[in-house]
């Protein structure tokens, strides 16, 4: 019988920024669990890992990255080996959307008189900016146009600074912004996607969405294989754990939900092509009978715009849904406000995050 394995994640009270990536250099990722999963004042949430083919490499790769980091410090000396990254998108509100609206406004404004963004041509056109003041203007083309963008310019900053030389604050005050315009844009799509009308929202249903990733080196990439895909869906339980999408860009899933026809036609739908052992969770469940909703939609979608003349949707690549890891073992959380409730109304920070086998200490995987 094979070794089970655990997925641990630490909070801590603190500061969560919603409007943008909050990112940790903290030295943690060395430490025993029994540092990192008993520390006075936090609370762990644990899910158990499946034995799916997909899951094994998942941590393997998690193995490798975090021995690729370990080597990056302490032989090579690199001090900014490893960062972990929340992004986290809490609920609807109209205030909260209203915010978003202007913290993006002054994002682009930012980035459109930052002198380095403008020499690199980070630039986003002013009559994309969203109305700060009319909740029901939504603006779903604007959004689409502004997460091509981010694409693009995101893109060209990673292969910019592997062979250029950049101010480290620059370039983190650049990253985080870019990130700021993703996250503020699916932040937005919410209100579309989650409601028949923005008027509804007062009524919005609780949200709490998480994606919990870290970087290291680069040269530990690792490419997802065809037979990757065989047990891609979204049907999972109230405390389901999945594989983080990981890729910069939109699959044809997100084009589907955004109508982003445009992103299709220019074929720059981006397929999940890499396995980074990243995850994502948000206590909402799926039966079988809903996906099966979904997918009749998105296909009916697909056809209606000749989404084949772009693409060979029978490409695995093409699979829709996410990977599924596990499932939440540490509480029995009846939904993302039961969460909030228990867990992020008193320590809303992720603080820690680690695997752990089977074994009287949980002990780690490396």
């Amino acid at each position: 019988m094979s070794k089970k394995y655990y997925y641990h994640v630490v909070y801590s009270e603190g500061f969560v920024d919603y409007f943008g990536s909050n990112v940790s250099t903290d030295y943690f990722w060395h430490y025993t669990p029994n540092k990192l999963l008993n520390e006075e004042g936090t609370q762990v949430v644990t899910f158990e890992l499946n034995d799916l083919p997909l899951t094994k490499k998942f941590i393997t790769a998690y193995k490798n990255k975090i021995w690729a980091t370990t080597y990056d410090y302490k032989i090579r000396g690199n001090q900014g080996a490893f960062e972990m990254i929340s992004d986290v998108y809490r609920g609807l509100t109209k205030d909260w959307i209203l915010e978003s609206r202007v913290e993006m406004n002054n994002t682009i404004n930012l980035l459109n008189n930052h002198p380095v963004a403008k020499e690199l041509g980070y630039s986003f056109p002013e009559e994309l900016k969203l109305n700060t003041e009319d909740l029901n203007d939504m603006r779903i083309p604007s959004l689409n146009r502004l997460h091509e963008l981010f694409e693009v310019h995101m893109e060209h900053l990673g292969e910019y600074i592997l062979e250029n030389k950049m101010e480290k604050a620059t370039h983190e005050l650049l990253w985080n912004k870019l990130q700021s315009i993703n996250l503020l844009v699916h932040y937005n799509e919410k209100l579309d996607q989650n409601l028949k009308s923005p008027t509804e929202i007062a009524s919005a249903p609780p949200a709490y969405f998480t994606s919990l990733k870290f970087s290291c080196n680069h040269k530990t990439e690792w490419l997802l294989e065809p037979e990757d895909y065989e047990h891609f869906t979204a049907v999972r339980p109230i405390g389901g754990l999945q594989l983080d999408f990981g890729t910069v860009g939109k699959d044809m899933w997100h084009c589907a939900n955004t109508n982003d026809i445009e992103l299709v036609k220019d074929k720059m739908a981006s397929p999940q092509w890499e396995l980074n052992p990243w995850v994502q969770y948000d206590w909402n469940q799926c039966s079988h009978m809903e996906w099966e909703d979904g997918k009749k939609i998105y296909w009916d979608w697909c056809k209606q715009n000749n989404v084949s003349d772009y693409y060979d949707l029978s490409e695995p690549r093409f699979t829709p849904g996410r990977h599924q890891l596990g499932e939440c073992i540490s509480h029995n959380f009846t939904g993302p406000g039961d969460f909030v409730e228990q867990i992020i109304n008193k320590t809303p920070k992720i603080k820690y995050f680690c695997i752990t086998e089977e074994g009287r200490d949980h002990d780690h995987i490396l």
